[in-house]
Order: C-alpha cells, then structure tokens, then sequence
C-alpha cells in the first residue's frame, strides 16, 4: 500500500499533532532538563501566565490529531486495529500532561498569594518535568511504534519507510531531548508527503481483509 491509498487526512493530523505539540513544549518554557532557578522563576510569573496557558491549551488540541491519524491508518492499513490503538494511547497521554503542564499555572493564578509565595521552586520543577514527559515523550514513545509498523508493514516509498524507521527510535527515546527533534522533522516530513500524494482509487480495508 503506498502513501497514495493512506488519506490526506492522515497527513494533516500527524502535521498538526508535529507543529502544535512542538510549539506548546518550546514556546511554553515548561521547566525541565537542567534545573535553573530562573527558568521556573519565568515560567511562574504573572505576566507568563496566560501564554504558557495557552500554549499547552494549544498543545492539548494539537493532539487530537492524532485521532484523525489514526482513523484514517485504521481504515486503510492491514495493523490499522494496532495504529488505532497506538494513536488514542498517544492523544490521551499528551491531553494530559498538557494539562499537567499548563495547570501548573493555573494553580498558581487562582491560589493566590498563599500558593505563589509556599510552592517551592523544585516542586514546580518536578510538575513541569513530568508535564513534559506525558505531554511529549510518552506519546512520541506510542507514536514511534507506529512509525516502526509503518516503516515495516507498509509499502510507503523507500525513503520514506527509512526515514520512519529511524523516526520511530528516535520518538522511541524522546526523553533523550536531541531525538525528539528528529522524532518532530518526521512528522512534518511524513505529514507534508502524505497531504501531497497523489491519490489512488479509495481502498477501504473490510475487517475480513485485514487479516487475510
């Protein structure tokens, strides 16, 4: 099956799903990785709040597309029930952490003084580090794993089932920070490809088929 039998849509979700979870991660300033007293500082502070909110907002939104991928590879793909799986496992991981991450400021807005003044820094720095592993990594974890079914099951155009296979590790170790932005390219790569292929006669799977 090549890129021309998988739906468009499934393109536009995993290109939204890429974008919208990279730019809430980055754009948000969620502490973690090396701790900096200045980092969380920023990140909690008045004028901060809104934009991080939003921003994971955003994120948990983005996330949704991952939904759309899913159904169309469930439709179209002979581990489709497998990819389907993988692709609610991911959004529901990733709405979460989103929340976790951009609900730290929300605690911080609505406690008032008692909660900006007694949180201590290292206890926000621990939330936005596990706001950022459940909002990023464990979802690139469960879409990694799709990407290596894909990379192996599917009939995608060579480079493409390559670039999938070394996307999928790296989605796989996100939590190593470097991987993940190789985990990222693909997504747009993979998404920007799929949108633009061109299409064959639509080949739906029957549920029979899928295991023949």
């Amino acid at each position: 099956m090549s890129a021309s039998t998988i739906p468009r849509s499934a393109g536009a979700g995993l290109l939204v799903y890429g974008l919208g979870t990279a730019v809430a991660y980055l754009g948000s300033g969620t502490p973690g990785g090396s701790y900096r007293p200045t980092m969380i500082h920023d990140y909690v502070a008045r004028g901060h709040w809104a934009t991080a909110f939003v921003l994971w907002y955003v994120g948990a939104l983005a996330a949704l597309g991952l939904l759309v991928v899913g159904a169309a590879l469930r439709r179209t793909q002979r581990d489709g029930d497998l990819l389907w799986g993988l692709s609610v496992g991911a959004t529901a991981i990733s709405v979460t952490g989103a929340f976790v991450a951009g609900g730290i400021e929300v605690a911080v807005a609505e406690g008032g003084h008692v909660v900006q003044s007694g949180v201590s820094a290292p206890v926000v720095y621990a939330l936005g580090e596990i706001g950022n592993l459940l909002a990023v990594c464990a979802p690139a974890l469960l879409v990694g794993v799709a990407a290596l079914v894909l990379a192996a099951r599917s009939a995608l155009p060579g480079w493409l089932r390559a670039f999938s296979a070394v996307a999928g590790v790296c989605g796989i170790l996100a939590p190593l920070f470097l991987t993940y932005f190789v985990f990222t390219l693909w997504t747009v790569v993979a998404g920007i490809t799929l949108m633009a292929a061109r299409r064959d006669a639509a080949r739906v799977l029957e549920p029979d088929a899928a295991f023949a």
